[in-house]
């Protein structure tokens, strides 16, 4: 993994912030986070998601249009289109996704290292986050209050909500294994997100990591993030054996 985060730091510094958004985009719907026929959140949702502006937000789903990936029709919600042919072609925009190979894990070794490696950056985050990551965080968790009913638009708030943590943690190596490791079983954890009270569950944990970090709690912090990924294992295994 570690050859894999070396070179994702170093496209990263070649790419625009529309190039990056465009990457996500491509990697959710390859993943299967994002299936066919899904609405996009709006472009301010995702412009307050991401942090970034509409202008990056328009061009980064214009590239992906462009291969026939998202339909764009004037006055109505963007919509994912995913088939096998269509999924080439995420391969085409964004190679270094035939070398997800995150997939090809037991459960326990991914939710393992995930919590070794997501604990760790809870600690450290919890100790040196600024107020602009509180508020960004913050931010981001009000979104989710009002995404209780969107499973497929929660999710992606929820990627970003780990990422974000991941961003603060100083440390690009944890970050990238952080990011690696998120992958994993996205297609289960929908399923996971579609039944009754998954969402606010999750919400729950979310604003209990983030209380710990308001708080500069580094052991509570690591508890919060544990306790959620204990959450996300358990549900996820039952999700793949049903």
């Amino acid at each position: 993994m570690a050859a894999n985060v070396f070179a994702f730091e170093k496209q990263l510094k070649n790419q625009t912030k529309k190039d990056i958004l465009a990457s996500k985009l491509l990697e959710m719907i390859f993943s299967g986070l994002l299936r066919d026929g899904d609405t996009l959140p709006s472009e301010r949702e995702l412009c307050a998601m991401f942090g970034v502006s509409r202008e990056t937000v328009r061009g980064a789903i214009g590239m992906i249009a462009a291969y026939g990936l998202i339909s764009v029709s004037h006055g109505a919600k963007s919509r994912v289109n995913r088939n096998d042919e269509l999924l080439k072609r995420c391969i085409e925009l964004l190679p270094q996704l035939s070398n997800l190979t995150i997939n090809n894990y037991d459960i326990e070794a991914v939710f393992q290292s995930r919590k070794v490696v997501e604990a760790a950056i809870a600690h450290g985050v919890a100790i040196h986050i600024d107020q602009q990551g509180l508020s960004e965080l913050k931010a981001l968790l009000e979104q989710q209050e009002s995404l209780f009913e969107k499973p497929a638009h929660f999710q992606i708030s929820d990627q970003r909500f780990h990422k974000l943590i991941s961003d603060y943690s100083d440390n690009a190596i944890l970050a990238g294994y952080a990011d690696e490791l998120y992958a994993y079983g996205l297609n289960f954890r929908r399923s996971v997100l579609e039944q009754e009270g998954a969402i606010q569950k999750s919400f729950i944990e979310h604003y209990e990591i983030y209380k710990a970090l308001e708080q500069g709690n580094p052991k509570l912090a690591e508890k919060a993030m544990l306790d959620h990924l204990n959450s996300v294992y358990y549900t996820t295994i039952s999700a793949m054996r049903n």
